[in-house]
């Protein structure tokens, strides 16, 4: 299990770590730095599910500018897949409360 320390604008602390780019993280620990995209599309959903998670959180921005692909609920849902979109500090917050418990796989936009 990881949880991840703390987030602000810009910056996201994950086991001691700072990270300044958009990351994933998984319920083992692995933290990917992505490149900054304001969408999250279906190839980059299918990134994610290749671990097989239980759910996937994505975290929209401080002010939620990043737009998820329409197709990405769709496939979420053929995958049996849970699907959860928020701000990037709620999205924090669910990450942690399902790592507890669940494979979730969280993806996170730093900025706007």
């Amino acid at each position: 299990m990881v949880s991840i320390d703390s987030f602000y604008f810009g910056n996201i602390i994950i086991k001691g770590r700072k990270f300044t780019n958009d990351v994933s993280v998984s319920w083992d620990g692995e933290v990917i730095p992505r490149q900054s995209s304001h969408i999250f599309s279906e190839n980059d959903f299918h990134d994610m599910i290749m671990k097989e998670p239980e759910i996937v959180v994505i975290g929209t921005g401080t002010a939620g500018q990043m737009k998820v692909d329409p197709g990405v609920s769709v496939k979420a849902g053929v995958e049996g897949v849970q699907l959860v979109i928020k701000p990037t500090a709620q999205a924090v917050e669910e990450f942690n409360k399902y790592s507890r418990r669940n494979k979730v796989i969280g993806i996170f936009h730093l900025t706007c």
